[in-house]
């Protein structure tokens, strides 16, 4: 018994430290990631911009449907959804997208900039999320990490660009 009390005693006081730090944790955070691509900036910037199509590239996508103007749904294999608005658009150069809707756990806008390197495209993806639960913001800081979508954004596209 002394032992199933001292194991709850830690447990309690992980969870409890855990939620302390989360609150420490800001709000706001910023994180990028940038990439050569083998391919020119026309086909990227149609990679980028061609939502409906994006399921045949990323695997964790089941749908991509437009709901309103410039905004998209994006429904997972897992059934959850999540909508995106283009807040801002420059042929080939900036794209800005940004999540919304209401109660969500986690918000922000992802910046992608292109520009000509050569024969390649250098593309650069600039988070500004914010993570309003304290558990989810240790999660997302220590855990999973804030640049973990952007790499597994930029491997799908890598992979879908090498394909003819």
């Amino acid at each position: 018994m002394k032992i199933l009390l001292i194991m709850m005693g830690l447990l309690l006081t992980t969870i409890s430290l855990v939620l302390l730090i989360g609150w420490w944790l800001p709000v706001k955070h910023n994180a990028s990631r940038s990439t050569l691509l083998d391919a020119d900036i026309e086909r990227v910037w149609q990679k980028l911009i061609s939502y409906e199509k994006m399921p045949q590239w990323r695997s964790e996508l089941l749908s991509v449907e437009q709901t309103a103007a410039q905004v998209w749904k994006e429904t997972s294999k897992e059934g959850k959804s999540i909508s995106f608005a283009t807040i801002e658009e420059i042929q080939q150069q900036r794209l800005v997208r940004k999540i919304v809707g209401e109660r969500l756990m986690f918000g922000g806008s992802w910046t992608f900039e292109l520009c000509v390197v050569g024969e390649q495209t250098k593309l650069t993806i600039s988070e500004n999320g914010e993570v309003y639960n304290p558990l989810f913001r240790f999660v997302a800081k220590f855990i999973i990490g804030h640049h973990r979508s952007m790499d597994k954004y930029l491997q799908q596209l890598l992979s879908s660009l090498a394909e003819k």
